[in-house]
């Protein structure tokens, strides 16, 4: 038997080597996210698709080897960690080329339903999340040697796990993608698996190989009972219940904090990362904080009621501070209006407030669940694996539902204050078990009467977007479902600004750079009968798109429906302004879809496609700005056909003259094509005044003189003239730079 003395150095190590397999496993989640998406679609849908199949595989692995690791010695148990880790790295590799080349690639024409979306993307994570699941019970069944205090010991594993992934998931978002691109972070996740692995391997050289229940005591000490109520299995599965109510109730408040930041945060590429971290460093905290003081809790399950109640008060709370401050004027209006993630000292201290008064309280609290549960279910050493499995199993599997459940489900029916009212229910009803099952109320009272106040006076979805985005007595239309959230702020019963995921992207009438990338295509193109237009905005874009006496139809994707909910709603309380001709001519087709998604699965040609303007720093913006994304688009353009985009950045400008051999730029737009561009601008000018197209204009009220002086004055630019100009440092898929613009000198 190894020296009490050694034995601790190894368990010390051993945290250690589970603090960077959660730190791997984040960086690949992060990492992953982006490149299955391709396949999946850049939506919220496909998001909450892609995260329930990797919690799903964490929970099976989970299980799976909890049973497993009670048939095992101490030193194979370790062994077992060790070569999941090996797994892991290995499995880590292939993925860029698995993920990509394959599964996007080649099993794209098959992604046209969510449910074999799901099935893909399920098995094509299998394998690295259910060995990520099997880590916890591996390791618990080599550390611990004795019942008495296994639940503070499996609490440090978790605890400094997830402790790891939040360092992962943040540097992952915010330092390894933008500075190496999504390839090369995954290798880096690959690196800490192997440093892991062969940390393991070293400390199970001399480890004990009797099995772990015959090494449980130490002299003087007395085996307990397994006879104990908290032995029998049945108390276990009901553990197991409460901790999938408690998994889903987490996760889902995790579903509403991400729309919620991320409209303050205007849909950043930095929001989804900054979140998860913040969730994880919580969640981590608290399971530290807890395990310490895991020894004071008499009765575990009223103290787990009352950090359920208290996590879901505290959520509560950081939601309705948000909505009360920037009525008092605590909190700046201004969030949709100004990008605040640009690294300036002041802007970075309101990000840690938000996210310190949104988040972290929370997910602290609810970081106090995990040694609770495992105090109360842990008594028998021979069932130790079995039981961490079966109570992270039921975690998980809580997790994934409460990501599918909310993210699909409950934001579509009732958006995200209503979402966050039916949690505060929820967790209401934890309170309440609290309370019925102790003699003394005391301070518990408190976050029960708040979840009480919450349900009765919490805001509706309309007032609570209002007020986030800066609205006192102005009329506007609010519109959200899963896909994303609208607000068209109006001025007057014609005029307004729409907001998309927090962002201003366009207004009423049309800005008149919206009506000039739309309309450059068509009149540049000889006989632009079929026009496709990526974005929709306010509609500036395909309105404009189809002004061309030839053009037969005009095919309109957007990803977030509640864009073109906003404009029917515009429509019908009597809003003209082009949106009316847009919605109810027959020569448009407005279809709610992820762009490259659609475009990929289209087999037709296009004589014109158009993509409207995106902020490129706008997360996913750069699947949209990639290499791989205009060689799509020049694979689906008639021979002849001409792409136009706006050019916002020069590495844009530089990715689009390697793939066209022709380009001409008339700023701010770009046109590509495989043929000379018959750019004349006495020819455009022409046809801006033909009678049917100044109607066209008009009627939509759009400003012609502007639009035509745009035409007469801007700056014509051939930059490639028969051949592609390679890019020093593209965007493309694996790296889109320009998204990630913090990480650029």
């Amino acid at each position: 038997m190894q020296g009490g003395k050694t034995d601790r150095i190894r368990r010390s190590v051993l945290f250690g080597l589970f603090f960077l397999s959660g730190a791997a496993a984040l960086i690949y989640q992060t990492a992953w996210h982006r490149l299955l998406g391709l396949f999946a679609g850049a939506d919220t849908i496909a998001a909450a698709l892609v995260v329930g199949a990797f919690l799903l595989g964490l929970g099976i692995g989970s299980v799976v080897a909890g049973f497993w690791a009670d048939q095992l010695s101490r030193r194979a148990a370790l062994l077992g960690f060790a070569l999941c880790e090996v797994g892991i790295a290995l499995f880590a590799v292939l993925s860029p080329w698995l993920y990509y080349d394959v599964i996007y690639r080649e099993l794209l024409p098959i992604a046209s339903s969510r449910a074999v979306i799901f099935a893909v993307v399920f098995a094509g994570l299998l394998w690295p999340t259910f060995l990520m699941g099997c880590s916890l019970p591996f390791l618990s069944k080599a550390v611990v040697t004795r019942i008495d205090g296994s639940a503070r010991l499996i609490g440090w594993l978790y605890g400094l796990n997830t402790l790891g992934a939040a360092m992962g998931a943040f540097c992952g978002g915010w330092l390894l993608i933008g500075s190496l691109g999504f390839d090369k972070t995954i290798y880096i996740g690959a690196a800490l698996n192997l440093v892991v692995a062969v940390g393991g391997l070293m400390l199970a050289i001399g480890l004990d190989l009797s099995p772990a229940d015959a090494a449980w005591s130490s002299p003087g000490a007395s085996r307990p009972a397994r006879s104990s109520e908290a032995s029998k299995g049945g108390v276990v599965w009901r553990w197991s219940l409460l901790v999938f109510i408690s998994g889903f109730l987490i996760v889902a408040l995790q579903i509403v904090w991400y729309r919620l930041i991320g409209v303050l945060l205007q849909s950043n590429g930095y929001s989804f990362s900054l979140v998860l971290a913040v969730f994880l460093l919580g969640d981590a905290t608290g399971l530290l904080v807890g395990t310490r003081r895991i020894d004071r809790i008499a009765d575990p399950r009223r103290f787990f009621f009352l950090m359920q109640g208290l996590a879901t008060a505290l959520a509560l709370a950081g939601a309705w501070f948000v909505y009360l401050a920037i009525g008092a004027g605590l909190l700046p209006s201004t969030f949709v209006d100004r990008d605040i993630v640009q690294g300036d000292a002041a802007d970075i201290g309101l990000i840690v407030l938000l996210v310190g008064l949104v988040v972290l309280p929370a997910s602290f609290i609810m970081g106090f669940s995990f040694p609770v549960v495992q105090k109360a279910v842990q008594v028998d050493l021979a069932q130790l694996g079995r039981r961490v499995g079966l109570v992270q199993l039921a975690n998980i599997v809580g997790n994934s539902a409460g990501s599918l459940v909310a993210g699909l489900l409950l934001l579509d029916l009732v958006g995200t204050a209503g979402t966050l009212k039916l949690l505060v229910a929820i967790g209401l009803a934890f309170a309440v078990l609290q309370l019925a099952t102790t003699r003394r109320v005391g301070w518990p009272l408190v976050p029960t009467g708040l979840l009480v106040l919450g349900l009765l006076l919490f805001p509706g979805g309309e007032a609570f977007w209002r007020r986030l985005h800066g609205l006192t007595v102005e009329k506007a239309i609010v519109a959200e479902d899963k896909t994303g959230l609208a607000l068209l702020k109006m001025s007057d019963g014609q005029s307004g600004r729409l907001y998309i995921q927090g962002h201003s992207q366009s207004r009423l009438p049309f800005d008149t750079v919206h009506v000039f990338l739309g309309a450059i295509g068509p009149l540049t193109h000889p006989e632009p009968r079929r026009v496709l237009v990526i974005g929709s905005g306010t509609g500036g874009t395909p309105y404009a798109a189809g002004l061309h006496p030839q053009t037969d139809r005009v095919r309109v994707i957007e990803i977030v429906a509640p864009v073109i909910d906003t404009l029917r709603r515009y429509r019908d309380a009597g809003g003209r302004s082009g949106v009316d001709g847009l919605l109810a001519n027959p020569k448009f087709e407005i279809v709610v879809a992820d762009g490259r998604h659609a475009l990929a699965l289209d087999s037709g040609k296009y004589d014109v496609i158009e993509a409207d303007a995106i902020l490129p720093k706008t997360a996913l913006s750069g699947l949209l700005n990639s290499q791989e994304f205009f060689r799509q688009v020049r694979a689906r353009l008639a021979p002849g056909g001409l792409y136009v985009q706006w050019a916002p950045t020069e590495r844009t400008v530089e990715t689009f003259r390697s793939v066209f051999p022709y380009v001409t730029m008339v700023h701010p737009a770009l046109l590509g094509s495989d043929r000379p561009i018959p750019y004349d601008r006495q020819r455009l000018l022409d046809l801006l005044a033909r009678p049917e197209i100044v109607l066209h204009l008009t009627g939509a009220r759009i400003d012609r003189a502007e639009l035509i002086k745009w035409f007469a004055e801007k700056k014509i630019e051939p930059l490639n003239d028969g051949r592609t100009v390679p890019a020093a440092s593209p965007n493309t898929d694996f790296f889109p730079r320009d998204e990630y613009y913090l990480n650029r000198p």
